[in-house]
């Protein structure tokens, strides 16, 4: 249900119980001070009406997300206070000008010539603020069964998500022993060759490879081994220039990565993205990276040129980006922030995340 349409069918419900409760034709002329004949109940109980569904579209839609989600107790305690206070007043001042302005008695023990002429009278009424503390309970049990639902089906929409990610990388991958196995025999052959350079490139890939197959198969791992991965990227990715190339990459890193923790593989597709689109064919491009821990804050930032067609660009955006934001929002939620800037022939990523809760 969309909000608007929520807000629309809650409104609906509180004018049809507060009405449907009031209008009956054996009901007594006088209802405390107001009366059904001249209509000033109605009048009376629309201003109620009016007021309890602002305590209620608040609770629901503005304090519980904004304080109570978040944890914020006292704040959410005292603005709730000060909502009902508020309201309150306000609907017992309104009340009073409803009685002035029909000439009805301002106080139980008050008599007016429309008592005299109708003396039907209900003996109780319902008291503004025991009702608007109703009104509040309803708001917070409807409220938190409200977020419980949206949760619920969010985490159910991203264990299914993730479970389609998991399948469709299952089946891009090749059998992970066998391609070792062929890695070991190419290897073996560069020895017997001694190729020395090609020896330790594929040693350098046998190793990315179990890296991304076997070592990240975890929920977090050590900062330090997730940038030494980056690290052995570059050098691979630099393999298919010649040293001649003016291939420009720049690594900067400061802080302290060693006792922090972060989703395996989270930014490698940025790297790979940029060596895509950053880099021609004869190495002529640049890429820079940067890496900032400032306590559990870490901010990586990078920046390449874009070196093809921008129609091409625009139609082929990147390697992976979208799962990157996806697994962001499932795994840092509130705990991050993604710009990614796109200026002529410059592609920029910002990315800050809160490393520990």
């Amino acid at each position: 249900m969309s909000s608007k349409l929520e807000k629309l069918t809650i409104i609906l419900i509180f004018f049809a119980a507060y009405y449907g409760i009031l209008y009956h034709p054996t009901l007594p002329v006088f209802i405390n001070e107001f009366n059904t004949v001249d209509g000033s109940i109605y009048a009376a109980r629309f201003v109620d009406v009016c007021t309890s569904l602002i305590l209620f579209l608040s609770v629901v839609f503005l304090l519980i997300p904004k304080y109570l989600e978040k944890r914020r107790i006292f704040l959410f305690t005292v603005f709730s206070l000060a909502l009902i206070a508020l309201l309150s007043v306000l609907e017992f001042g309104l009340d009073q000008v409803i009685l002035r302005l029909f000439n009805l008695p301002t106080g139980p023990d008050e008599i007016s010539d429309k008592m005299i002429t109708f003396y039907r009278r209900k003996s109780y009424d319902f008291p503004i603020l025991p009702v608007n503390l109703v009104v509040y309970t309803l708001g917070i049990l409807y409220g938190i069964s409200r977020d419980w639902i949206r949760k619920y089906r969010q985490e159910s929409k991203m264990i299914q998500e993730k479970m389609k990610a998991d399948i469709d990388l299952l089946r891009s991958q090749i059998n992970p022993h066998f391609f070792f196995n062929a890695l070991n025999n190419i290897y073996a052959i560069t020895q017997r060759n001694m190729d020395e350079e090609a020896g330790q490139a594929i040693m350098k890939l046998s190793g990315l490879m179990r890296y991304m197959i076997y070592d990240s198969d975890v929920a977090e791992i050590s900062l330090v081994r997730e940038l030494e991965h980056i690290e052995n990227y570059l050098e691979v990715a630099r393999l298919k220039f010649d040293k001649n190339d003016k291939l420009d990459i720049i690594l900067e890193k400061d802080g302290n990565f060693r006792n922090h923790k972060i989703a395996p593989l989270l930014l490698i597709p940025f790297v790979e993205n940029a060596f895509k689109h950053g880099v021609g064919s004869k190495g002529e491009g640049y890429i820079h990276l940067n890496f900032r821990l400032n306590g559990d804050e870490l901010y990586f930032q990078i920046e390449n040129l874009i070196h093809i067609k921008e129609e091409s660009w625009k139609k082929h955006p990147g390697i992976g980006l979208d799962n990157v934001k996806k697994r962001l929002q499932m795994i840092y939620p509130d705990r991050h922030c993604l710009e990614i800037l796109d200026s002529e022939g410059n592609f920029e990523v910002r990315l800050t995340i809160r490393l520990k809760e």
